[in-house]
């Protein structure tokens, strides 16, 4: 059972938000005491106490993301925190393992976090697999965009909109490699944390085709969201976008995955573009996850040696078996004695399982070792497509 650090009171709650502003050198405002307190209440919250003092804190949101058409459990962790005084001490620590293993005893597959360090979250078993792209392009450079379809119209909406794009967001396959199932709740949330705007573009039909989801900044003309699934679409929306050109100095978008549209542009040399590591991982339930794992071919029996220094239902050698679309995964050894094809981490395992990195390339950079053939086998079986995510929690 997990060390209960559970708050729950009203109390805990204004001790759980006076902590966060000083933790993160925030301050108390209308609007972040409704989104924090929004999101508070569909937290699981954790926090440890000294001298009747709260002195440590975390919450783990429980939603779900798509992966590749298969649904699973996932809680975000965030507002990872202790007072100055106690830092170092090992409290943040004692909360993740606590909420690990609330997650685990709960059905929850997996967890995703933003991390201020990534060896300190490597050592609870999550691993940095998403990735964002920083787009930047000055007004002077944009291009000339003339829409060749007339006959849709683009409107305009506060962030009240992301309401109304949320079924086309959730079809968009970016957003479907483990991108976040938008709730209602959630949604709402959004709304309350940010001043967006967000322009919708329906066809002739009334049907939508694509949004962008912005930002007007005091100078640059900020790109949080955008989505299309037609031509039409997008040279509307891209048409929309550079009619701003004479009203802010720069324009950016903030892509979630490596892609670019450098080799749109006439010029790519105009386009400043950064790739930054995002967020991270962590698988919590292994057998759910490879159980439900949408396998691209069938696998003949593979025996992998999982290393789990803090969830100990995934330490142990499992034998995984696909055949015409059906898996099996049995953990034939609760500890790591014994023949196995491949030996490597719960981190080293969830990149290629991701697809951020192959296996093979894994095992080229030493990082997992074990039968080079068999690496390549699994690799052949597993999504090829880099992972997506956009929200942040």
């Amino acid at each position: 059972m997990a060390e209960n650090f559970r708050l729950t009171t009203a109390s805990d709650r204004d001790a759980f938000y006076q902590l966060y502003q000083y933790a993160f050198n925030n301050h108390d405002t209308p609007t972040r005491r409704a989104f924090f307190m929004d999101r508070y209440q569909h937290g699981w919250i954790y926090g440890l106490h000294a001298n009747n003092q709260l002195v440590s804190g975390l919450y783990s949101l429980p939603m779900h993301v798509n992966f590749h058409g298969v649904t699973y459990p996932m809680n975000g962790i965030g507002d990872v925190m202790s007072a100055p005084e106690y830092s170092g001490r090992g409290g943040a620590g004692r909360l993740l393992t606590a909420a690990l293993t609330e997650m685990a005893e709960k059905k929850v597959t997996l967890s995703y976090l933003a991390p201020f360090s990534f060896a300190y979250y490597r050592k609870f078993g999550y691993e940095q697999v998403f990735n964002h792209t920083q787009q930047r392009l000055a007004a002077r450079d944009l291009p000339v965009i003339k829409p060749h379809d007339l006959s849709g119209t683009v409107t305009r909406y506060d962030n009240a909109g992301l309401a109304l794009v949320n079924d086309f967001y959730a079809a968009q396959p970016v957003n479907q490699r483990g991108g976040l199932i938008r709730e209602d709740w959630w949604q709402h949330y959004l709304t309350l944390k940010h001043d967006w705007s967000v322009a919708i573009y329906h066809n002739a039909d009334h049907q939508i085709e694509g949004y962008l989801i912005y930002e007007r900044q005091a100078t640059n003309f900020a790109i949080q969201e955008w989505n299309f699934s037609t031509p039409a679409a997008f040279e509307r929306l891209a048409n929309f976008i550079t009619k701003h050109g004479t009203t802010f100095e720069t324009f950016s978008y903030e892509a979630p995955s490596e892609e670019n549209g450098l080799d749109l542009l006439a010029n790519p040399y105009s386009l400043q573009v950064q790739t930054t590591p995002y967020m991270m991982a962590r698988i919590v339930l292994l057998q759910d996850f490879l159980t439900r794992y949408p396998f691209t071919q069938d696998v003949a029996p593979v025996r992998l040696a999982i290393t789990d220094d803090v969830l100990a239902q995934n330490q142990g050698i499992w034998e995984l078996t696909v055949t015409n679309g059906n898996v099996t995964c049995d953990r034939v050894n609760t500890t790591l004695d014994g023949d196995s094809d491949l030996q490597l981490t719960i981190q080293q395992l969830t990149k290629p399982l991701f697809g951020t990195r192959s296996l093979t390339s894994a095992w080229q950079h030493r990082q997992i070792t074990g039968d080079l053939a068999t690496a390549k086998r699994l690799d052949a079986s597993l999504v090829h497509e880099k992972p997506a995510l956009i929200d942040y929690f």
